[in-house]
C-alpha cells in the first residue's frame, strides 16, 4: 500500500465528488484526516484537502485494500508523497504558504472562487468551509494566520475579519463595514492585528469579512479602504478590486471643494440607499477627530458624522460638509433646532425652541483646528433661515 500507486484519475474524482457531497468536515472525520494546513487540490473553482482526497482516491481504486490512513503515507512534496502523485495524473496542488505579495493576492482570490463554488441558495457556507481554506480561523475579531503570513510583512497580514453583529451592527452594510479595532487585556496582541490589518491595505491584499448566521456563515471579499486611529476604526469596502487610494490619513483639502455630489440612490425604487455614508464617517473623523466639537464629547461610538447639506438635498460626501456631532445632537440638527452662523461660527437655537444649554451645547462657538467650508456652513444656514420663517434676515449669497 503505497501512494505513488494511485494512478487513476476516476478514483481521484470520485473522492473529490464525495468530499462535495459530505462536506469537508465530515469526510475528514469519517478517514481519518485532519484539515489541511498547506497543500490544497484545486478543481473546478473548488479548494479541497490534497492528502485526504489522495488516502481516499487510494481505496476507489484499490478497494480491497481501502483508503490509504493518513499515518501511512506523506502529504508533502517529496518524491513518495501525495502531491507529485496528484500532478502526474494532471490535477492542480497549490501552497497556501506563498512566498511573496503577488502570490498571497493568487492565493486569496483562489480561495475566494471556492467560497463562492460553496454557497448554499441564500449565498452562505459552513463554518468549515471557512475555516478549512484559512479564511478565518481563531475566537477573535481579526485573523492573520501570523505564522503563515509573516513570510511576506513581519506584522503578519490580517486575512479575515468576523463581524458578529453583536456590538456594532449598524456599522454593516452592503457595501462595506466600519471595523473597530480589537481593544482586549491582550494589548500587544490588539496592537499586532492593527498593524497586520493596515499591512494588508498598504499591499493591497484583500480580505474576507465573515459573518454569523446561526450554523452557517457569510462571506464577502473585501480591501481594506482606510483607518483613523484616534476614533479606532478601519474602512473597509465590498468588491472585487481594490481602493485607488488608502485613506491613511485627512486627505481632505486635496481636491477642490464641490457642495453638491454624492452616490446616493434607490433600490426597488423604495430602500433608499447611502453608499459613501461610512467613508463620510470615516473621513470626517480623519479631518475633525472623533470628538462633537460643541458639547465635547469624545467617546467614538456616541459621535456620528452630520451632514451640512444632506445628503438627501444632494450634498458632497466631502468631509469638509459635515461635522462630528453626537447622536443626540445630530438629531437636533436635522430637526433645524439649531444651526451654526457662517460668520460668527456660533451655534444659535431657534426661535421658540429649546435653548442651546437645553440640548447641551456648552460649547456653542466652532474653534475647530479645520472648519468646515465656508459654501457648506452658509447653504445650511440659509436653510435653516428659511425653515424659520427668518430667511430676510441674511442674504441668501452672504
Amino acid at each position: 500500500m503505497r501512494i505513488k500507486d494511485l494512478t487513476s484519475t476516476a478514483a481521484v474524482e470520485k473522492a473529490l465528488a464525495e468530499y462535495d457531497s459530505r462536506g469537508g468536515q465530515a469526510f475528514r472525520s469519517r478517514y481519518g484526516f485532519g484539515p489541511s494546513t498547506q497543500y490544497y487540490l484545486s478543481h473546478a473553482g473548488r479548494l479541497y484537502d490534497a492528502k485526504a482526497i489522495a488516502g481516499v482516491a487510494y481505496g476507489y481504486q484499490y478497494p480491497s485494500d481501502g483508503p490509504l490512513p493518513h499515518d501511512k503515507f506523506s502529504g508533502g512534496e517529496a518524491a513518495s508523497s501525495a502531491n507529485p502523485v496528484l500532478r502526474a495524473m494532471g490535477f492542480t496542488v497549490l501552497d497556501s504558504h506563498s512566498k511573496t505579495v503577488e502570490a498571497e493576492r493568487q492565493w486569496r482570490l483562489t480561495v475566494w472562487e471556492n467560497l463562492l463554488a460553496r454557497q448554499d441558495d441564500s449565498g452562505l457556507v459552513t463554518a468549515d468551509a471557512v475555516r478549512a481554506v484559512g479564511a478565518y480561523g481563531n475566537f477573535r475579531g481579526i485573523w492573520t494566520d501570523k505564522s503563515r503570513t509573516q513570510r511576506i510583512h513581519p506584522d503578519g497580514v490580517t486575512i479575515g475579519l468576523k463581524h458578529t453583529g453583536q456590538h456594532y451592527p449598524d456599522d454593516l452594510n452592503e457595501n462595506g463595514v466600519l471595523y473597530h479595532y480589537p481593544v482586549t487585556r491582550q494589548r500587544g496582541r490588539d496592537l499586532g492585528e492593527v498593524n497586520a490589518t493596515k499591512a494588508a491595505a498598504a499591499l493591497r491584499l484583500p480580505l474576507f469579512v465573515i459573518t454569523e448566521h446561526g450554523d452557517r456563515r457569510g462571506a464577502k471579499l473585501a480591501w481594506v479602504e482606510g483607518w483613523e486611529d484616534r476614533s479606532s476604526l478601519f474602512l473597509v469596502k465590498f468588491g472585487d478590486t481594490s481602493p485607488v487610494q488608502v485613506l491613511d490619513r485627512d486627505r481632505s483639502e486635496e481636491q477642490p471643494f464641490e457642495l453638491e455630489g454624492n452616490r446616493r440612490r434607490r433600490r426597488n425604487g423604495t430602500v433608499v440607499t447611502r453608499p459613501d455614508q461610512a467613508r463620510f464617517k470615516l473621513e470626517v473623523f480623519q479631518r475633525y477627530g472623533p470628538r462633537c466639537p460643541l458639547t465635547g464629547i469624545a467617546v467614538p461610538q456616541m459621535v456620528e458624522a452630520a451632514h451640512l447639506r444632506g445628503d438627501a438635498d444632494g450634498g458632497t460626501s466631502d468631509a469638509r460638509n459635515g461635522l462630528p456631532m453626537n447622536a443626540a445632537l445630530h438629531r437636533a440638527f436635522d430637526a433645524h433646532l439649531f444651526a451654526i452662523n457662517p460668520e460668527t461660527l456660533c451655534a444659535e437655537a431657534r426661535p421658540g425652541g429649546p435653548s442651546l444649554d437645553d440640548m447641551g451645547i456648552t460649547q456653542p462657538k466652532l474653534t475647530l483646528e479645520r472648519l468646515p467650508h465656508s459654501d457648506a456652513l452658509r447653504w445650511r444656514y440659509n436653510e435653516w433661515l428659511r425653515y424659520t420663517g427668518r430667511e430676510g434676515e441674511v442674504p441668501a449669497d452672504q
